[in-house]
């Protein structure tokens, strides 16, 4: 038997007298119809839990309860289910159930005991219906959601570092280039999301009261803060060399942007200015780069796609930072391994500096970290010319 319709006709009746009373405030009529509208809502499910049991909606042409009530009462087959087990929550919760039908509790309240008996378990939820009870009739639906969510994680602590570790195996961040710029997917693990959401947090609050900027170009100027600060004084590189981006733009290039030129003679040999790991750029983006960049010119002969430095920096033990940057243009950026796509990490003399060589730029060749690791136990050797030959030893 699925509730005491009583309850619900005697809610309505008190709902009634109100709305009659002359002495009734504004106030009074809307808390008589919130509770009679809370009361007809658990009648509601009873009605339907019983009719679902029942079958009677088959004998109305109806396959199911949803579809009974999607057709008769326009209401989504979701809710439908979800009033159903509504019914249920109020067999197992008795004291919820009597809220519920005398109006003192929403439906949504309702949802929340019916998460509890699911989450935190039958006999569990039952222990604390009355505390939880009286918690609910002075708190909205979501303050009481938070409850039971909180305590589903004290009742089930394991159940938090099992997330933690699904997180940490679906951790994933990639940037797809897009003709207008990046497109970025991914996932954060717990502990990676609360430290990026703090920082972005802190650092896209509006400046002051005038700040007209929208919440997305704040936290997007947040994040450009952040690798602008990585930039400037993050993690250096070797031989001095800090993170840095790379715009690689001819002499011409530049000289027409500096007389501000909208157009220039199509020529095959020209190339539009081009960011490192992206592509070709306008001008417009070209001179935001370049504003307040250190420039690091370099004299180069380009013969198609080859571009071979001619000269930079000059010859020391370890490669200048010049040329650092000169080998990381001439390698796109790429270790000089065959089959190896890893950045750039070491310099490495082709000619040993031990055995005389030289630190030339003919000499040094980029590679990361672990074919640099390679050459030197003997396992990978490299030899001159391009592309570069390597074999295992």
């Amino acid at each position: 038997m699925f509730g005491d319709v009583e309850t619900a006709i005697a809610t309505m009746r008190d709902a009634a007298s109100v709305m009659t009373l002359v002495t009734a405030s504004t106030g009074d009529e809307i808390r008589a119809i919130d509770t009679a509208i809370q009361a007809l809502q658990a009648a509601k499910c009873d009605r339907l839990a019983a009719m679902n049991e029942s079958g009677e909606h088959e004998a109305e042409g109806a396959s199911s309860i949803g579809t009974w009530a999607r057709r008769e009462l326009s209401q989504d087959a979701g809710l439908t289910r979800q009033m159903v087990r509504a019914a249920t929550t109020f067999r197992e919760l008795p004291a919820v159930g009597e809220a519920a039908r005398s109006g003192l509790i929403s439906f949504d309240h309702v949802r929340s005991f019916t998460y509890a008996l699911r989450h935190i378990g039958v006999e569990e939820t039952q222990l604390i219906e009355k505390p939880l009870l009286e918690f609910a009739t002075h708190a909205a639906p979501s303050e009481l959601h938070a409850k039971i969510r909180q305590l589903r994680d004290v009742a089930h602590p394991d159940d938090l570092d099992q997330a933690w570790l699904k997180g940490m195996d679906k951790r994933d961040i990639r940037l797809a280039k897009t003709t207008e710029g990046w497109h970025l997917t991914g996932f954060l693990d717990i502990e990676t999301g609360a430290k990026l959401n703090t920082i972005l947090k802190n650092l896209s609050v509006p400046r002051d009261a005038d700040d007209g900027r929208a919440p997305s170009e704040r936290r997007m100027d947040a994040l450009d803060q952040i690798c602008t600060t990585v930039l400037e004084h993050g993690l250096p590189a070797d031989n001095g060399i800090r993170p840095h981006i790379n715009v690689t733009v001819d002499a011409e290039t530049l000289k027409a942007m500096a007389e501000q030129q909208a157009s220039r003679t199509l020529e095959l040999d020209v190339e539009p200015a081009a960011l490192e790991g992206f592509g070709p750029i306008g001008p417009g983006l070209l001179a935001h780069l370049l504003c307040g960049a250190e420039l690091t010119p370099f004299l180069i002969k380009a013969v198609g796609t080859n571009i071979e430095v001619m000269d930079v920096g000059r010859t020391e033990r370890l490669a200048t930072p010049r040329q650092s940057k000169a080998i990381s243009l001439r390698q796109d950026g790429i270790c000089a391994a065959p089959a190896c796509w890893h950045p750039i990490s070491h310099n490495h003399h082709l000619t040993w500096w031990s055995n005389g060589g030289r630190t030339d730029l003919d000499n040094l060749i980029g590679l990361c970290r672990k074919c640099h690791c390679l050459v030197h136990a003997g396992r990978l050797e490299l030899a001159r010319g391009s592309p570069l030959k390597a074999r295992a030893a």
